[in-house]
């Protein structure tokens, strides 16, 4: 699956909040808290909601980071069976950075196709988060 967003923020400022992961708690719409267990490695908190009722679950993750080529990766597995691969490479496009995403699913599940649609508006409020924080560089 790919994405691909243009935000008027600096290529610092974006790759800042994909990579230090209190910031990137801040911004994302459904992960409420992240845990360091080590170097690059860190315990999820999320919550989804179907309908009106919210579910909540954890599951471990891996941060790479490229400076720099401003490339990032971050590796999940939710629930021990679905492992996900998000690769984000940013590219400065005047006083906007644009962000081209490939997210990759394996799982047994048949869960491919409610993945897509999930991360997809995930992700367009992410960016839309990260582009409404204020930094005294631009506004």
């Amino acid at each position: 699956m790919k994405l691909s967003f243009k935000i008027h923020k600096s290529l610092d400022l974006v790759f800042d909040y994909l990579t230090d992961m209190q910031k990137f708690v801040l911004v994302h719409p459904v992960i409420s808290k992240i845990d360091s267990t080590g170097q690059e490695s860190y315990l999820v908190h999320e919550t989804l909601k179907f309908g009106f009722v919210p579910f909540s679950f954890t599951y471990p993750a891996t941060i790479e980071k490229n400076i720099s080529d401003k490339k990032v990766t971050i590796r999940a597995t939710v629930f021990k069976l679905t492992k996900i691969e998000m690769n984000f490479i940013l590219k400065a496009d005047s006083e906007y950075t644009i962000i081209d995403e490939e997210i990759h699913f394996k799982s047994p599940l048949p869960v491919k196709f409610i993945m897509q649609k999930v991360f997809k508006q995930q992700h367009e409020k992410l960016f839309k988060n990260i582009e409404a924080t204020y930094n005294t560089q631009q506004s």
